[in-house]
């Protein structure tokens, strides 16, 4: 893996890795909260063997991407732009865009305000519209004084709370190494990203999930530890068309069989069949 730059919209530099085919179709993904441009290798075994371009992009703060005065999820959209029209290439031909957890938020804002550069949208375990008050309402009481706090505190003392828990946020991935070193990262930046993020999650988007103009499909499990079931539920009937599949394994990280059907669907095409045929 090489993770290098590119210069987004604004100047911004921005991180990324590739991994896969450089003539495949592009799926290009959105970590979570706690992410980088480094992806696992079930993603990487996975994209050799669909024949699918995997191209990951950190957000501000993250990585190799600069921090930027983001006011709203939708301003990744004009960053993100350079990159878009990278991969789009002369004929524009869009691409499929996978969100992670807390990287559901931004894919939603390209489906909805860059529907010309997206094929489909996909969502694992995605971060639901927690900006509604009746979708955060569905959260456990010790979420919704998490999502006050991130909502209203300085964002130094959001990033000074990640550092306090860094330990804790560790030890919750021992089987992933990926993650943990991505954590690493978050650490020495001062959890800028995160803070950032926790922030605009609770505030106005730009735009609203009914906004969306491309298909969504999303999987989340009923065991998600982190993001209730019927958050995520409400979220994607926001979106015409929008469809959630049920992942069968409990837990918060994406499963092998969805990854097997993530992959399966990017690499036939196939928007309207989502689980692969």
């Amino acid at each position: 893996m090489e993770r290098t730059t590119i210069t987004g919209g604004h100047g911004l530099p921005l991180g990324r890795a590739e991994y896969g085919p450089p003539d495949g179709p592009v799926l290009l993904v959105q970590h979570g909260l706690f992410g980088s441009a480094e992806l696992g290798d079930p993603w990487l075994d996975r994209a050799e063997a669909h024949g699918v371009r995997l191209v990951a992009v950190e957000r501000p703060g993250y990585g190799r991407s600069a921090p930027a005065p983001m006011t709203a999820v939708a301003d990744w959209c004009a960053i993100l732009d350079p990159l878009l029209e990278l991969l789009c290439g002369r004929a524009g031909a869009p691409i499929d865009v996978v969100g992670i957890s807390a990287g559901a938020p931004y894919t939603y804002a390209l489906a909805a305000l860059r529907p010309e550069r997206v094929r489909a949208a996909w969502l694992l375990s995605g971060l639901p519209y927690v900006y509604d008050d009746a979708v955060r309402g569905l959260y456990p009481d010790a979420s919704l004084r998490a999502w006050e706090f991130y909502g209203t505190a300085d964002p130094a003392e959001v990033a000074a709370s990640f550092a306090e828990a860094h330990d804790r946020l560790v030890a919750a991935f021992p089987d992933v190494p990926h993650l943990v070193r991505a954590l690493e990262e978050s650490r020495a930046t001062g959890y800028v990203g995160p803070a950032l993020e926790a922030r605009l999650q609770v505030h106005p988007w730009g735009f609203e999930p009914a906004d969306v103009l491309r298909p969504v499909t999303a999987w989340h499990s009923r065991g998600d530890d982190q993001i209730p079931f019927a958050a995520a539920e409400r979220t994607v009937a926001m979106v015409a068309g929008g469809r959630l599949l049920e992942q069968v394994e409990p837990g918060h990280l994406p499963s092998e069989a969805v990854l097997d059907a993530l992959f399966a669907a990017v690499a036939q095409r196939e928007p309207d069949d989502p689980r692969g045929g």
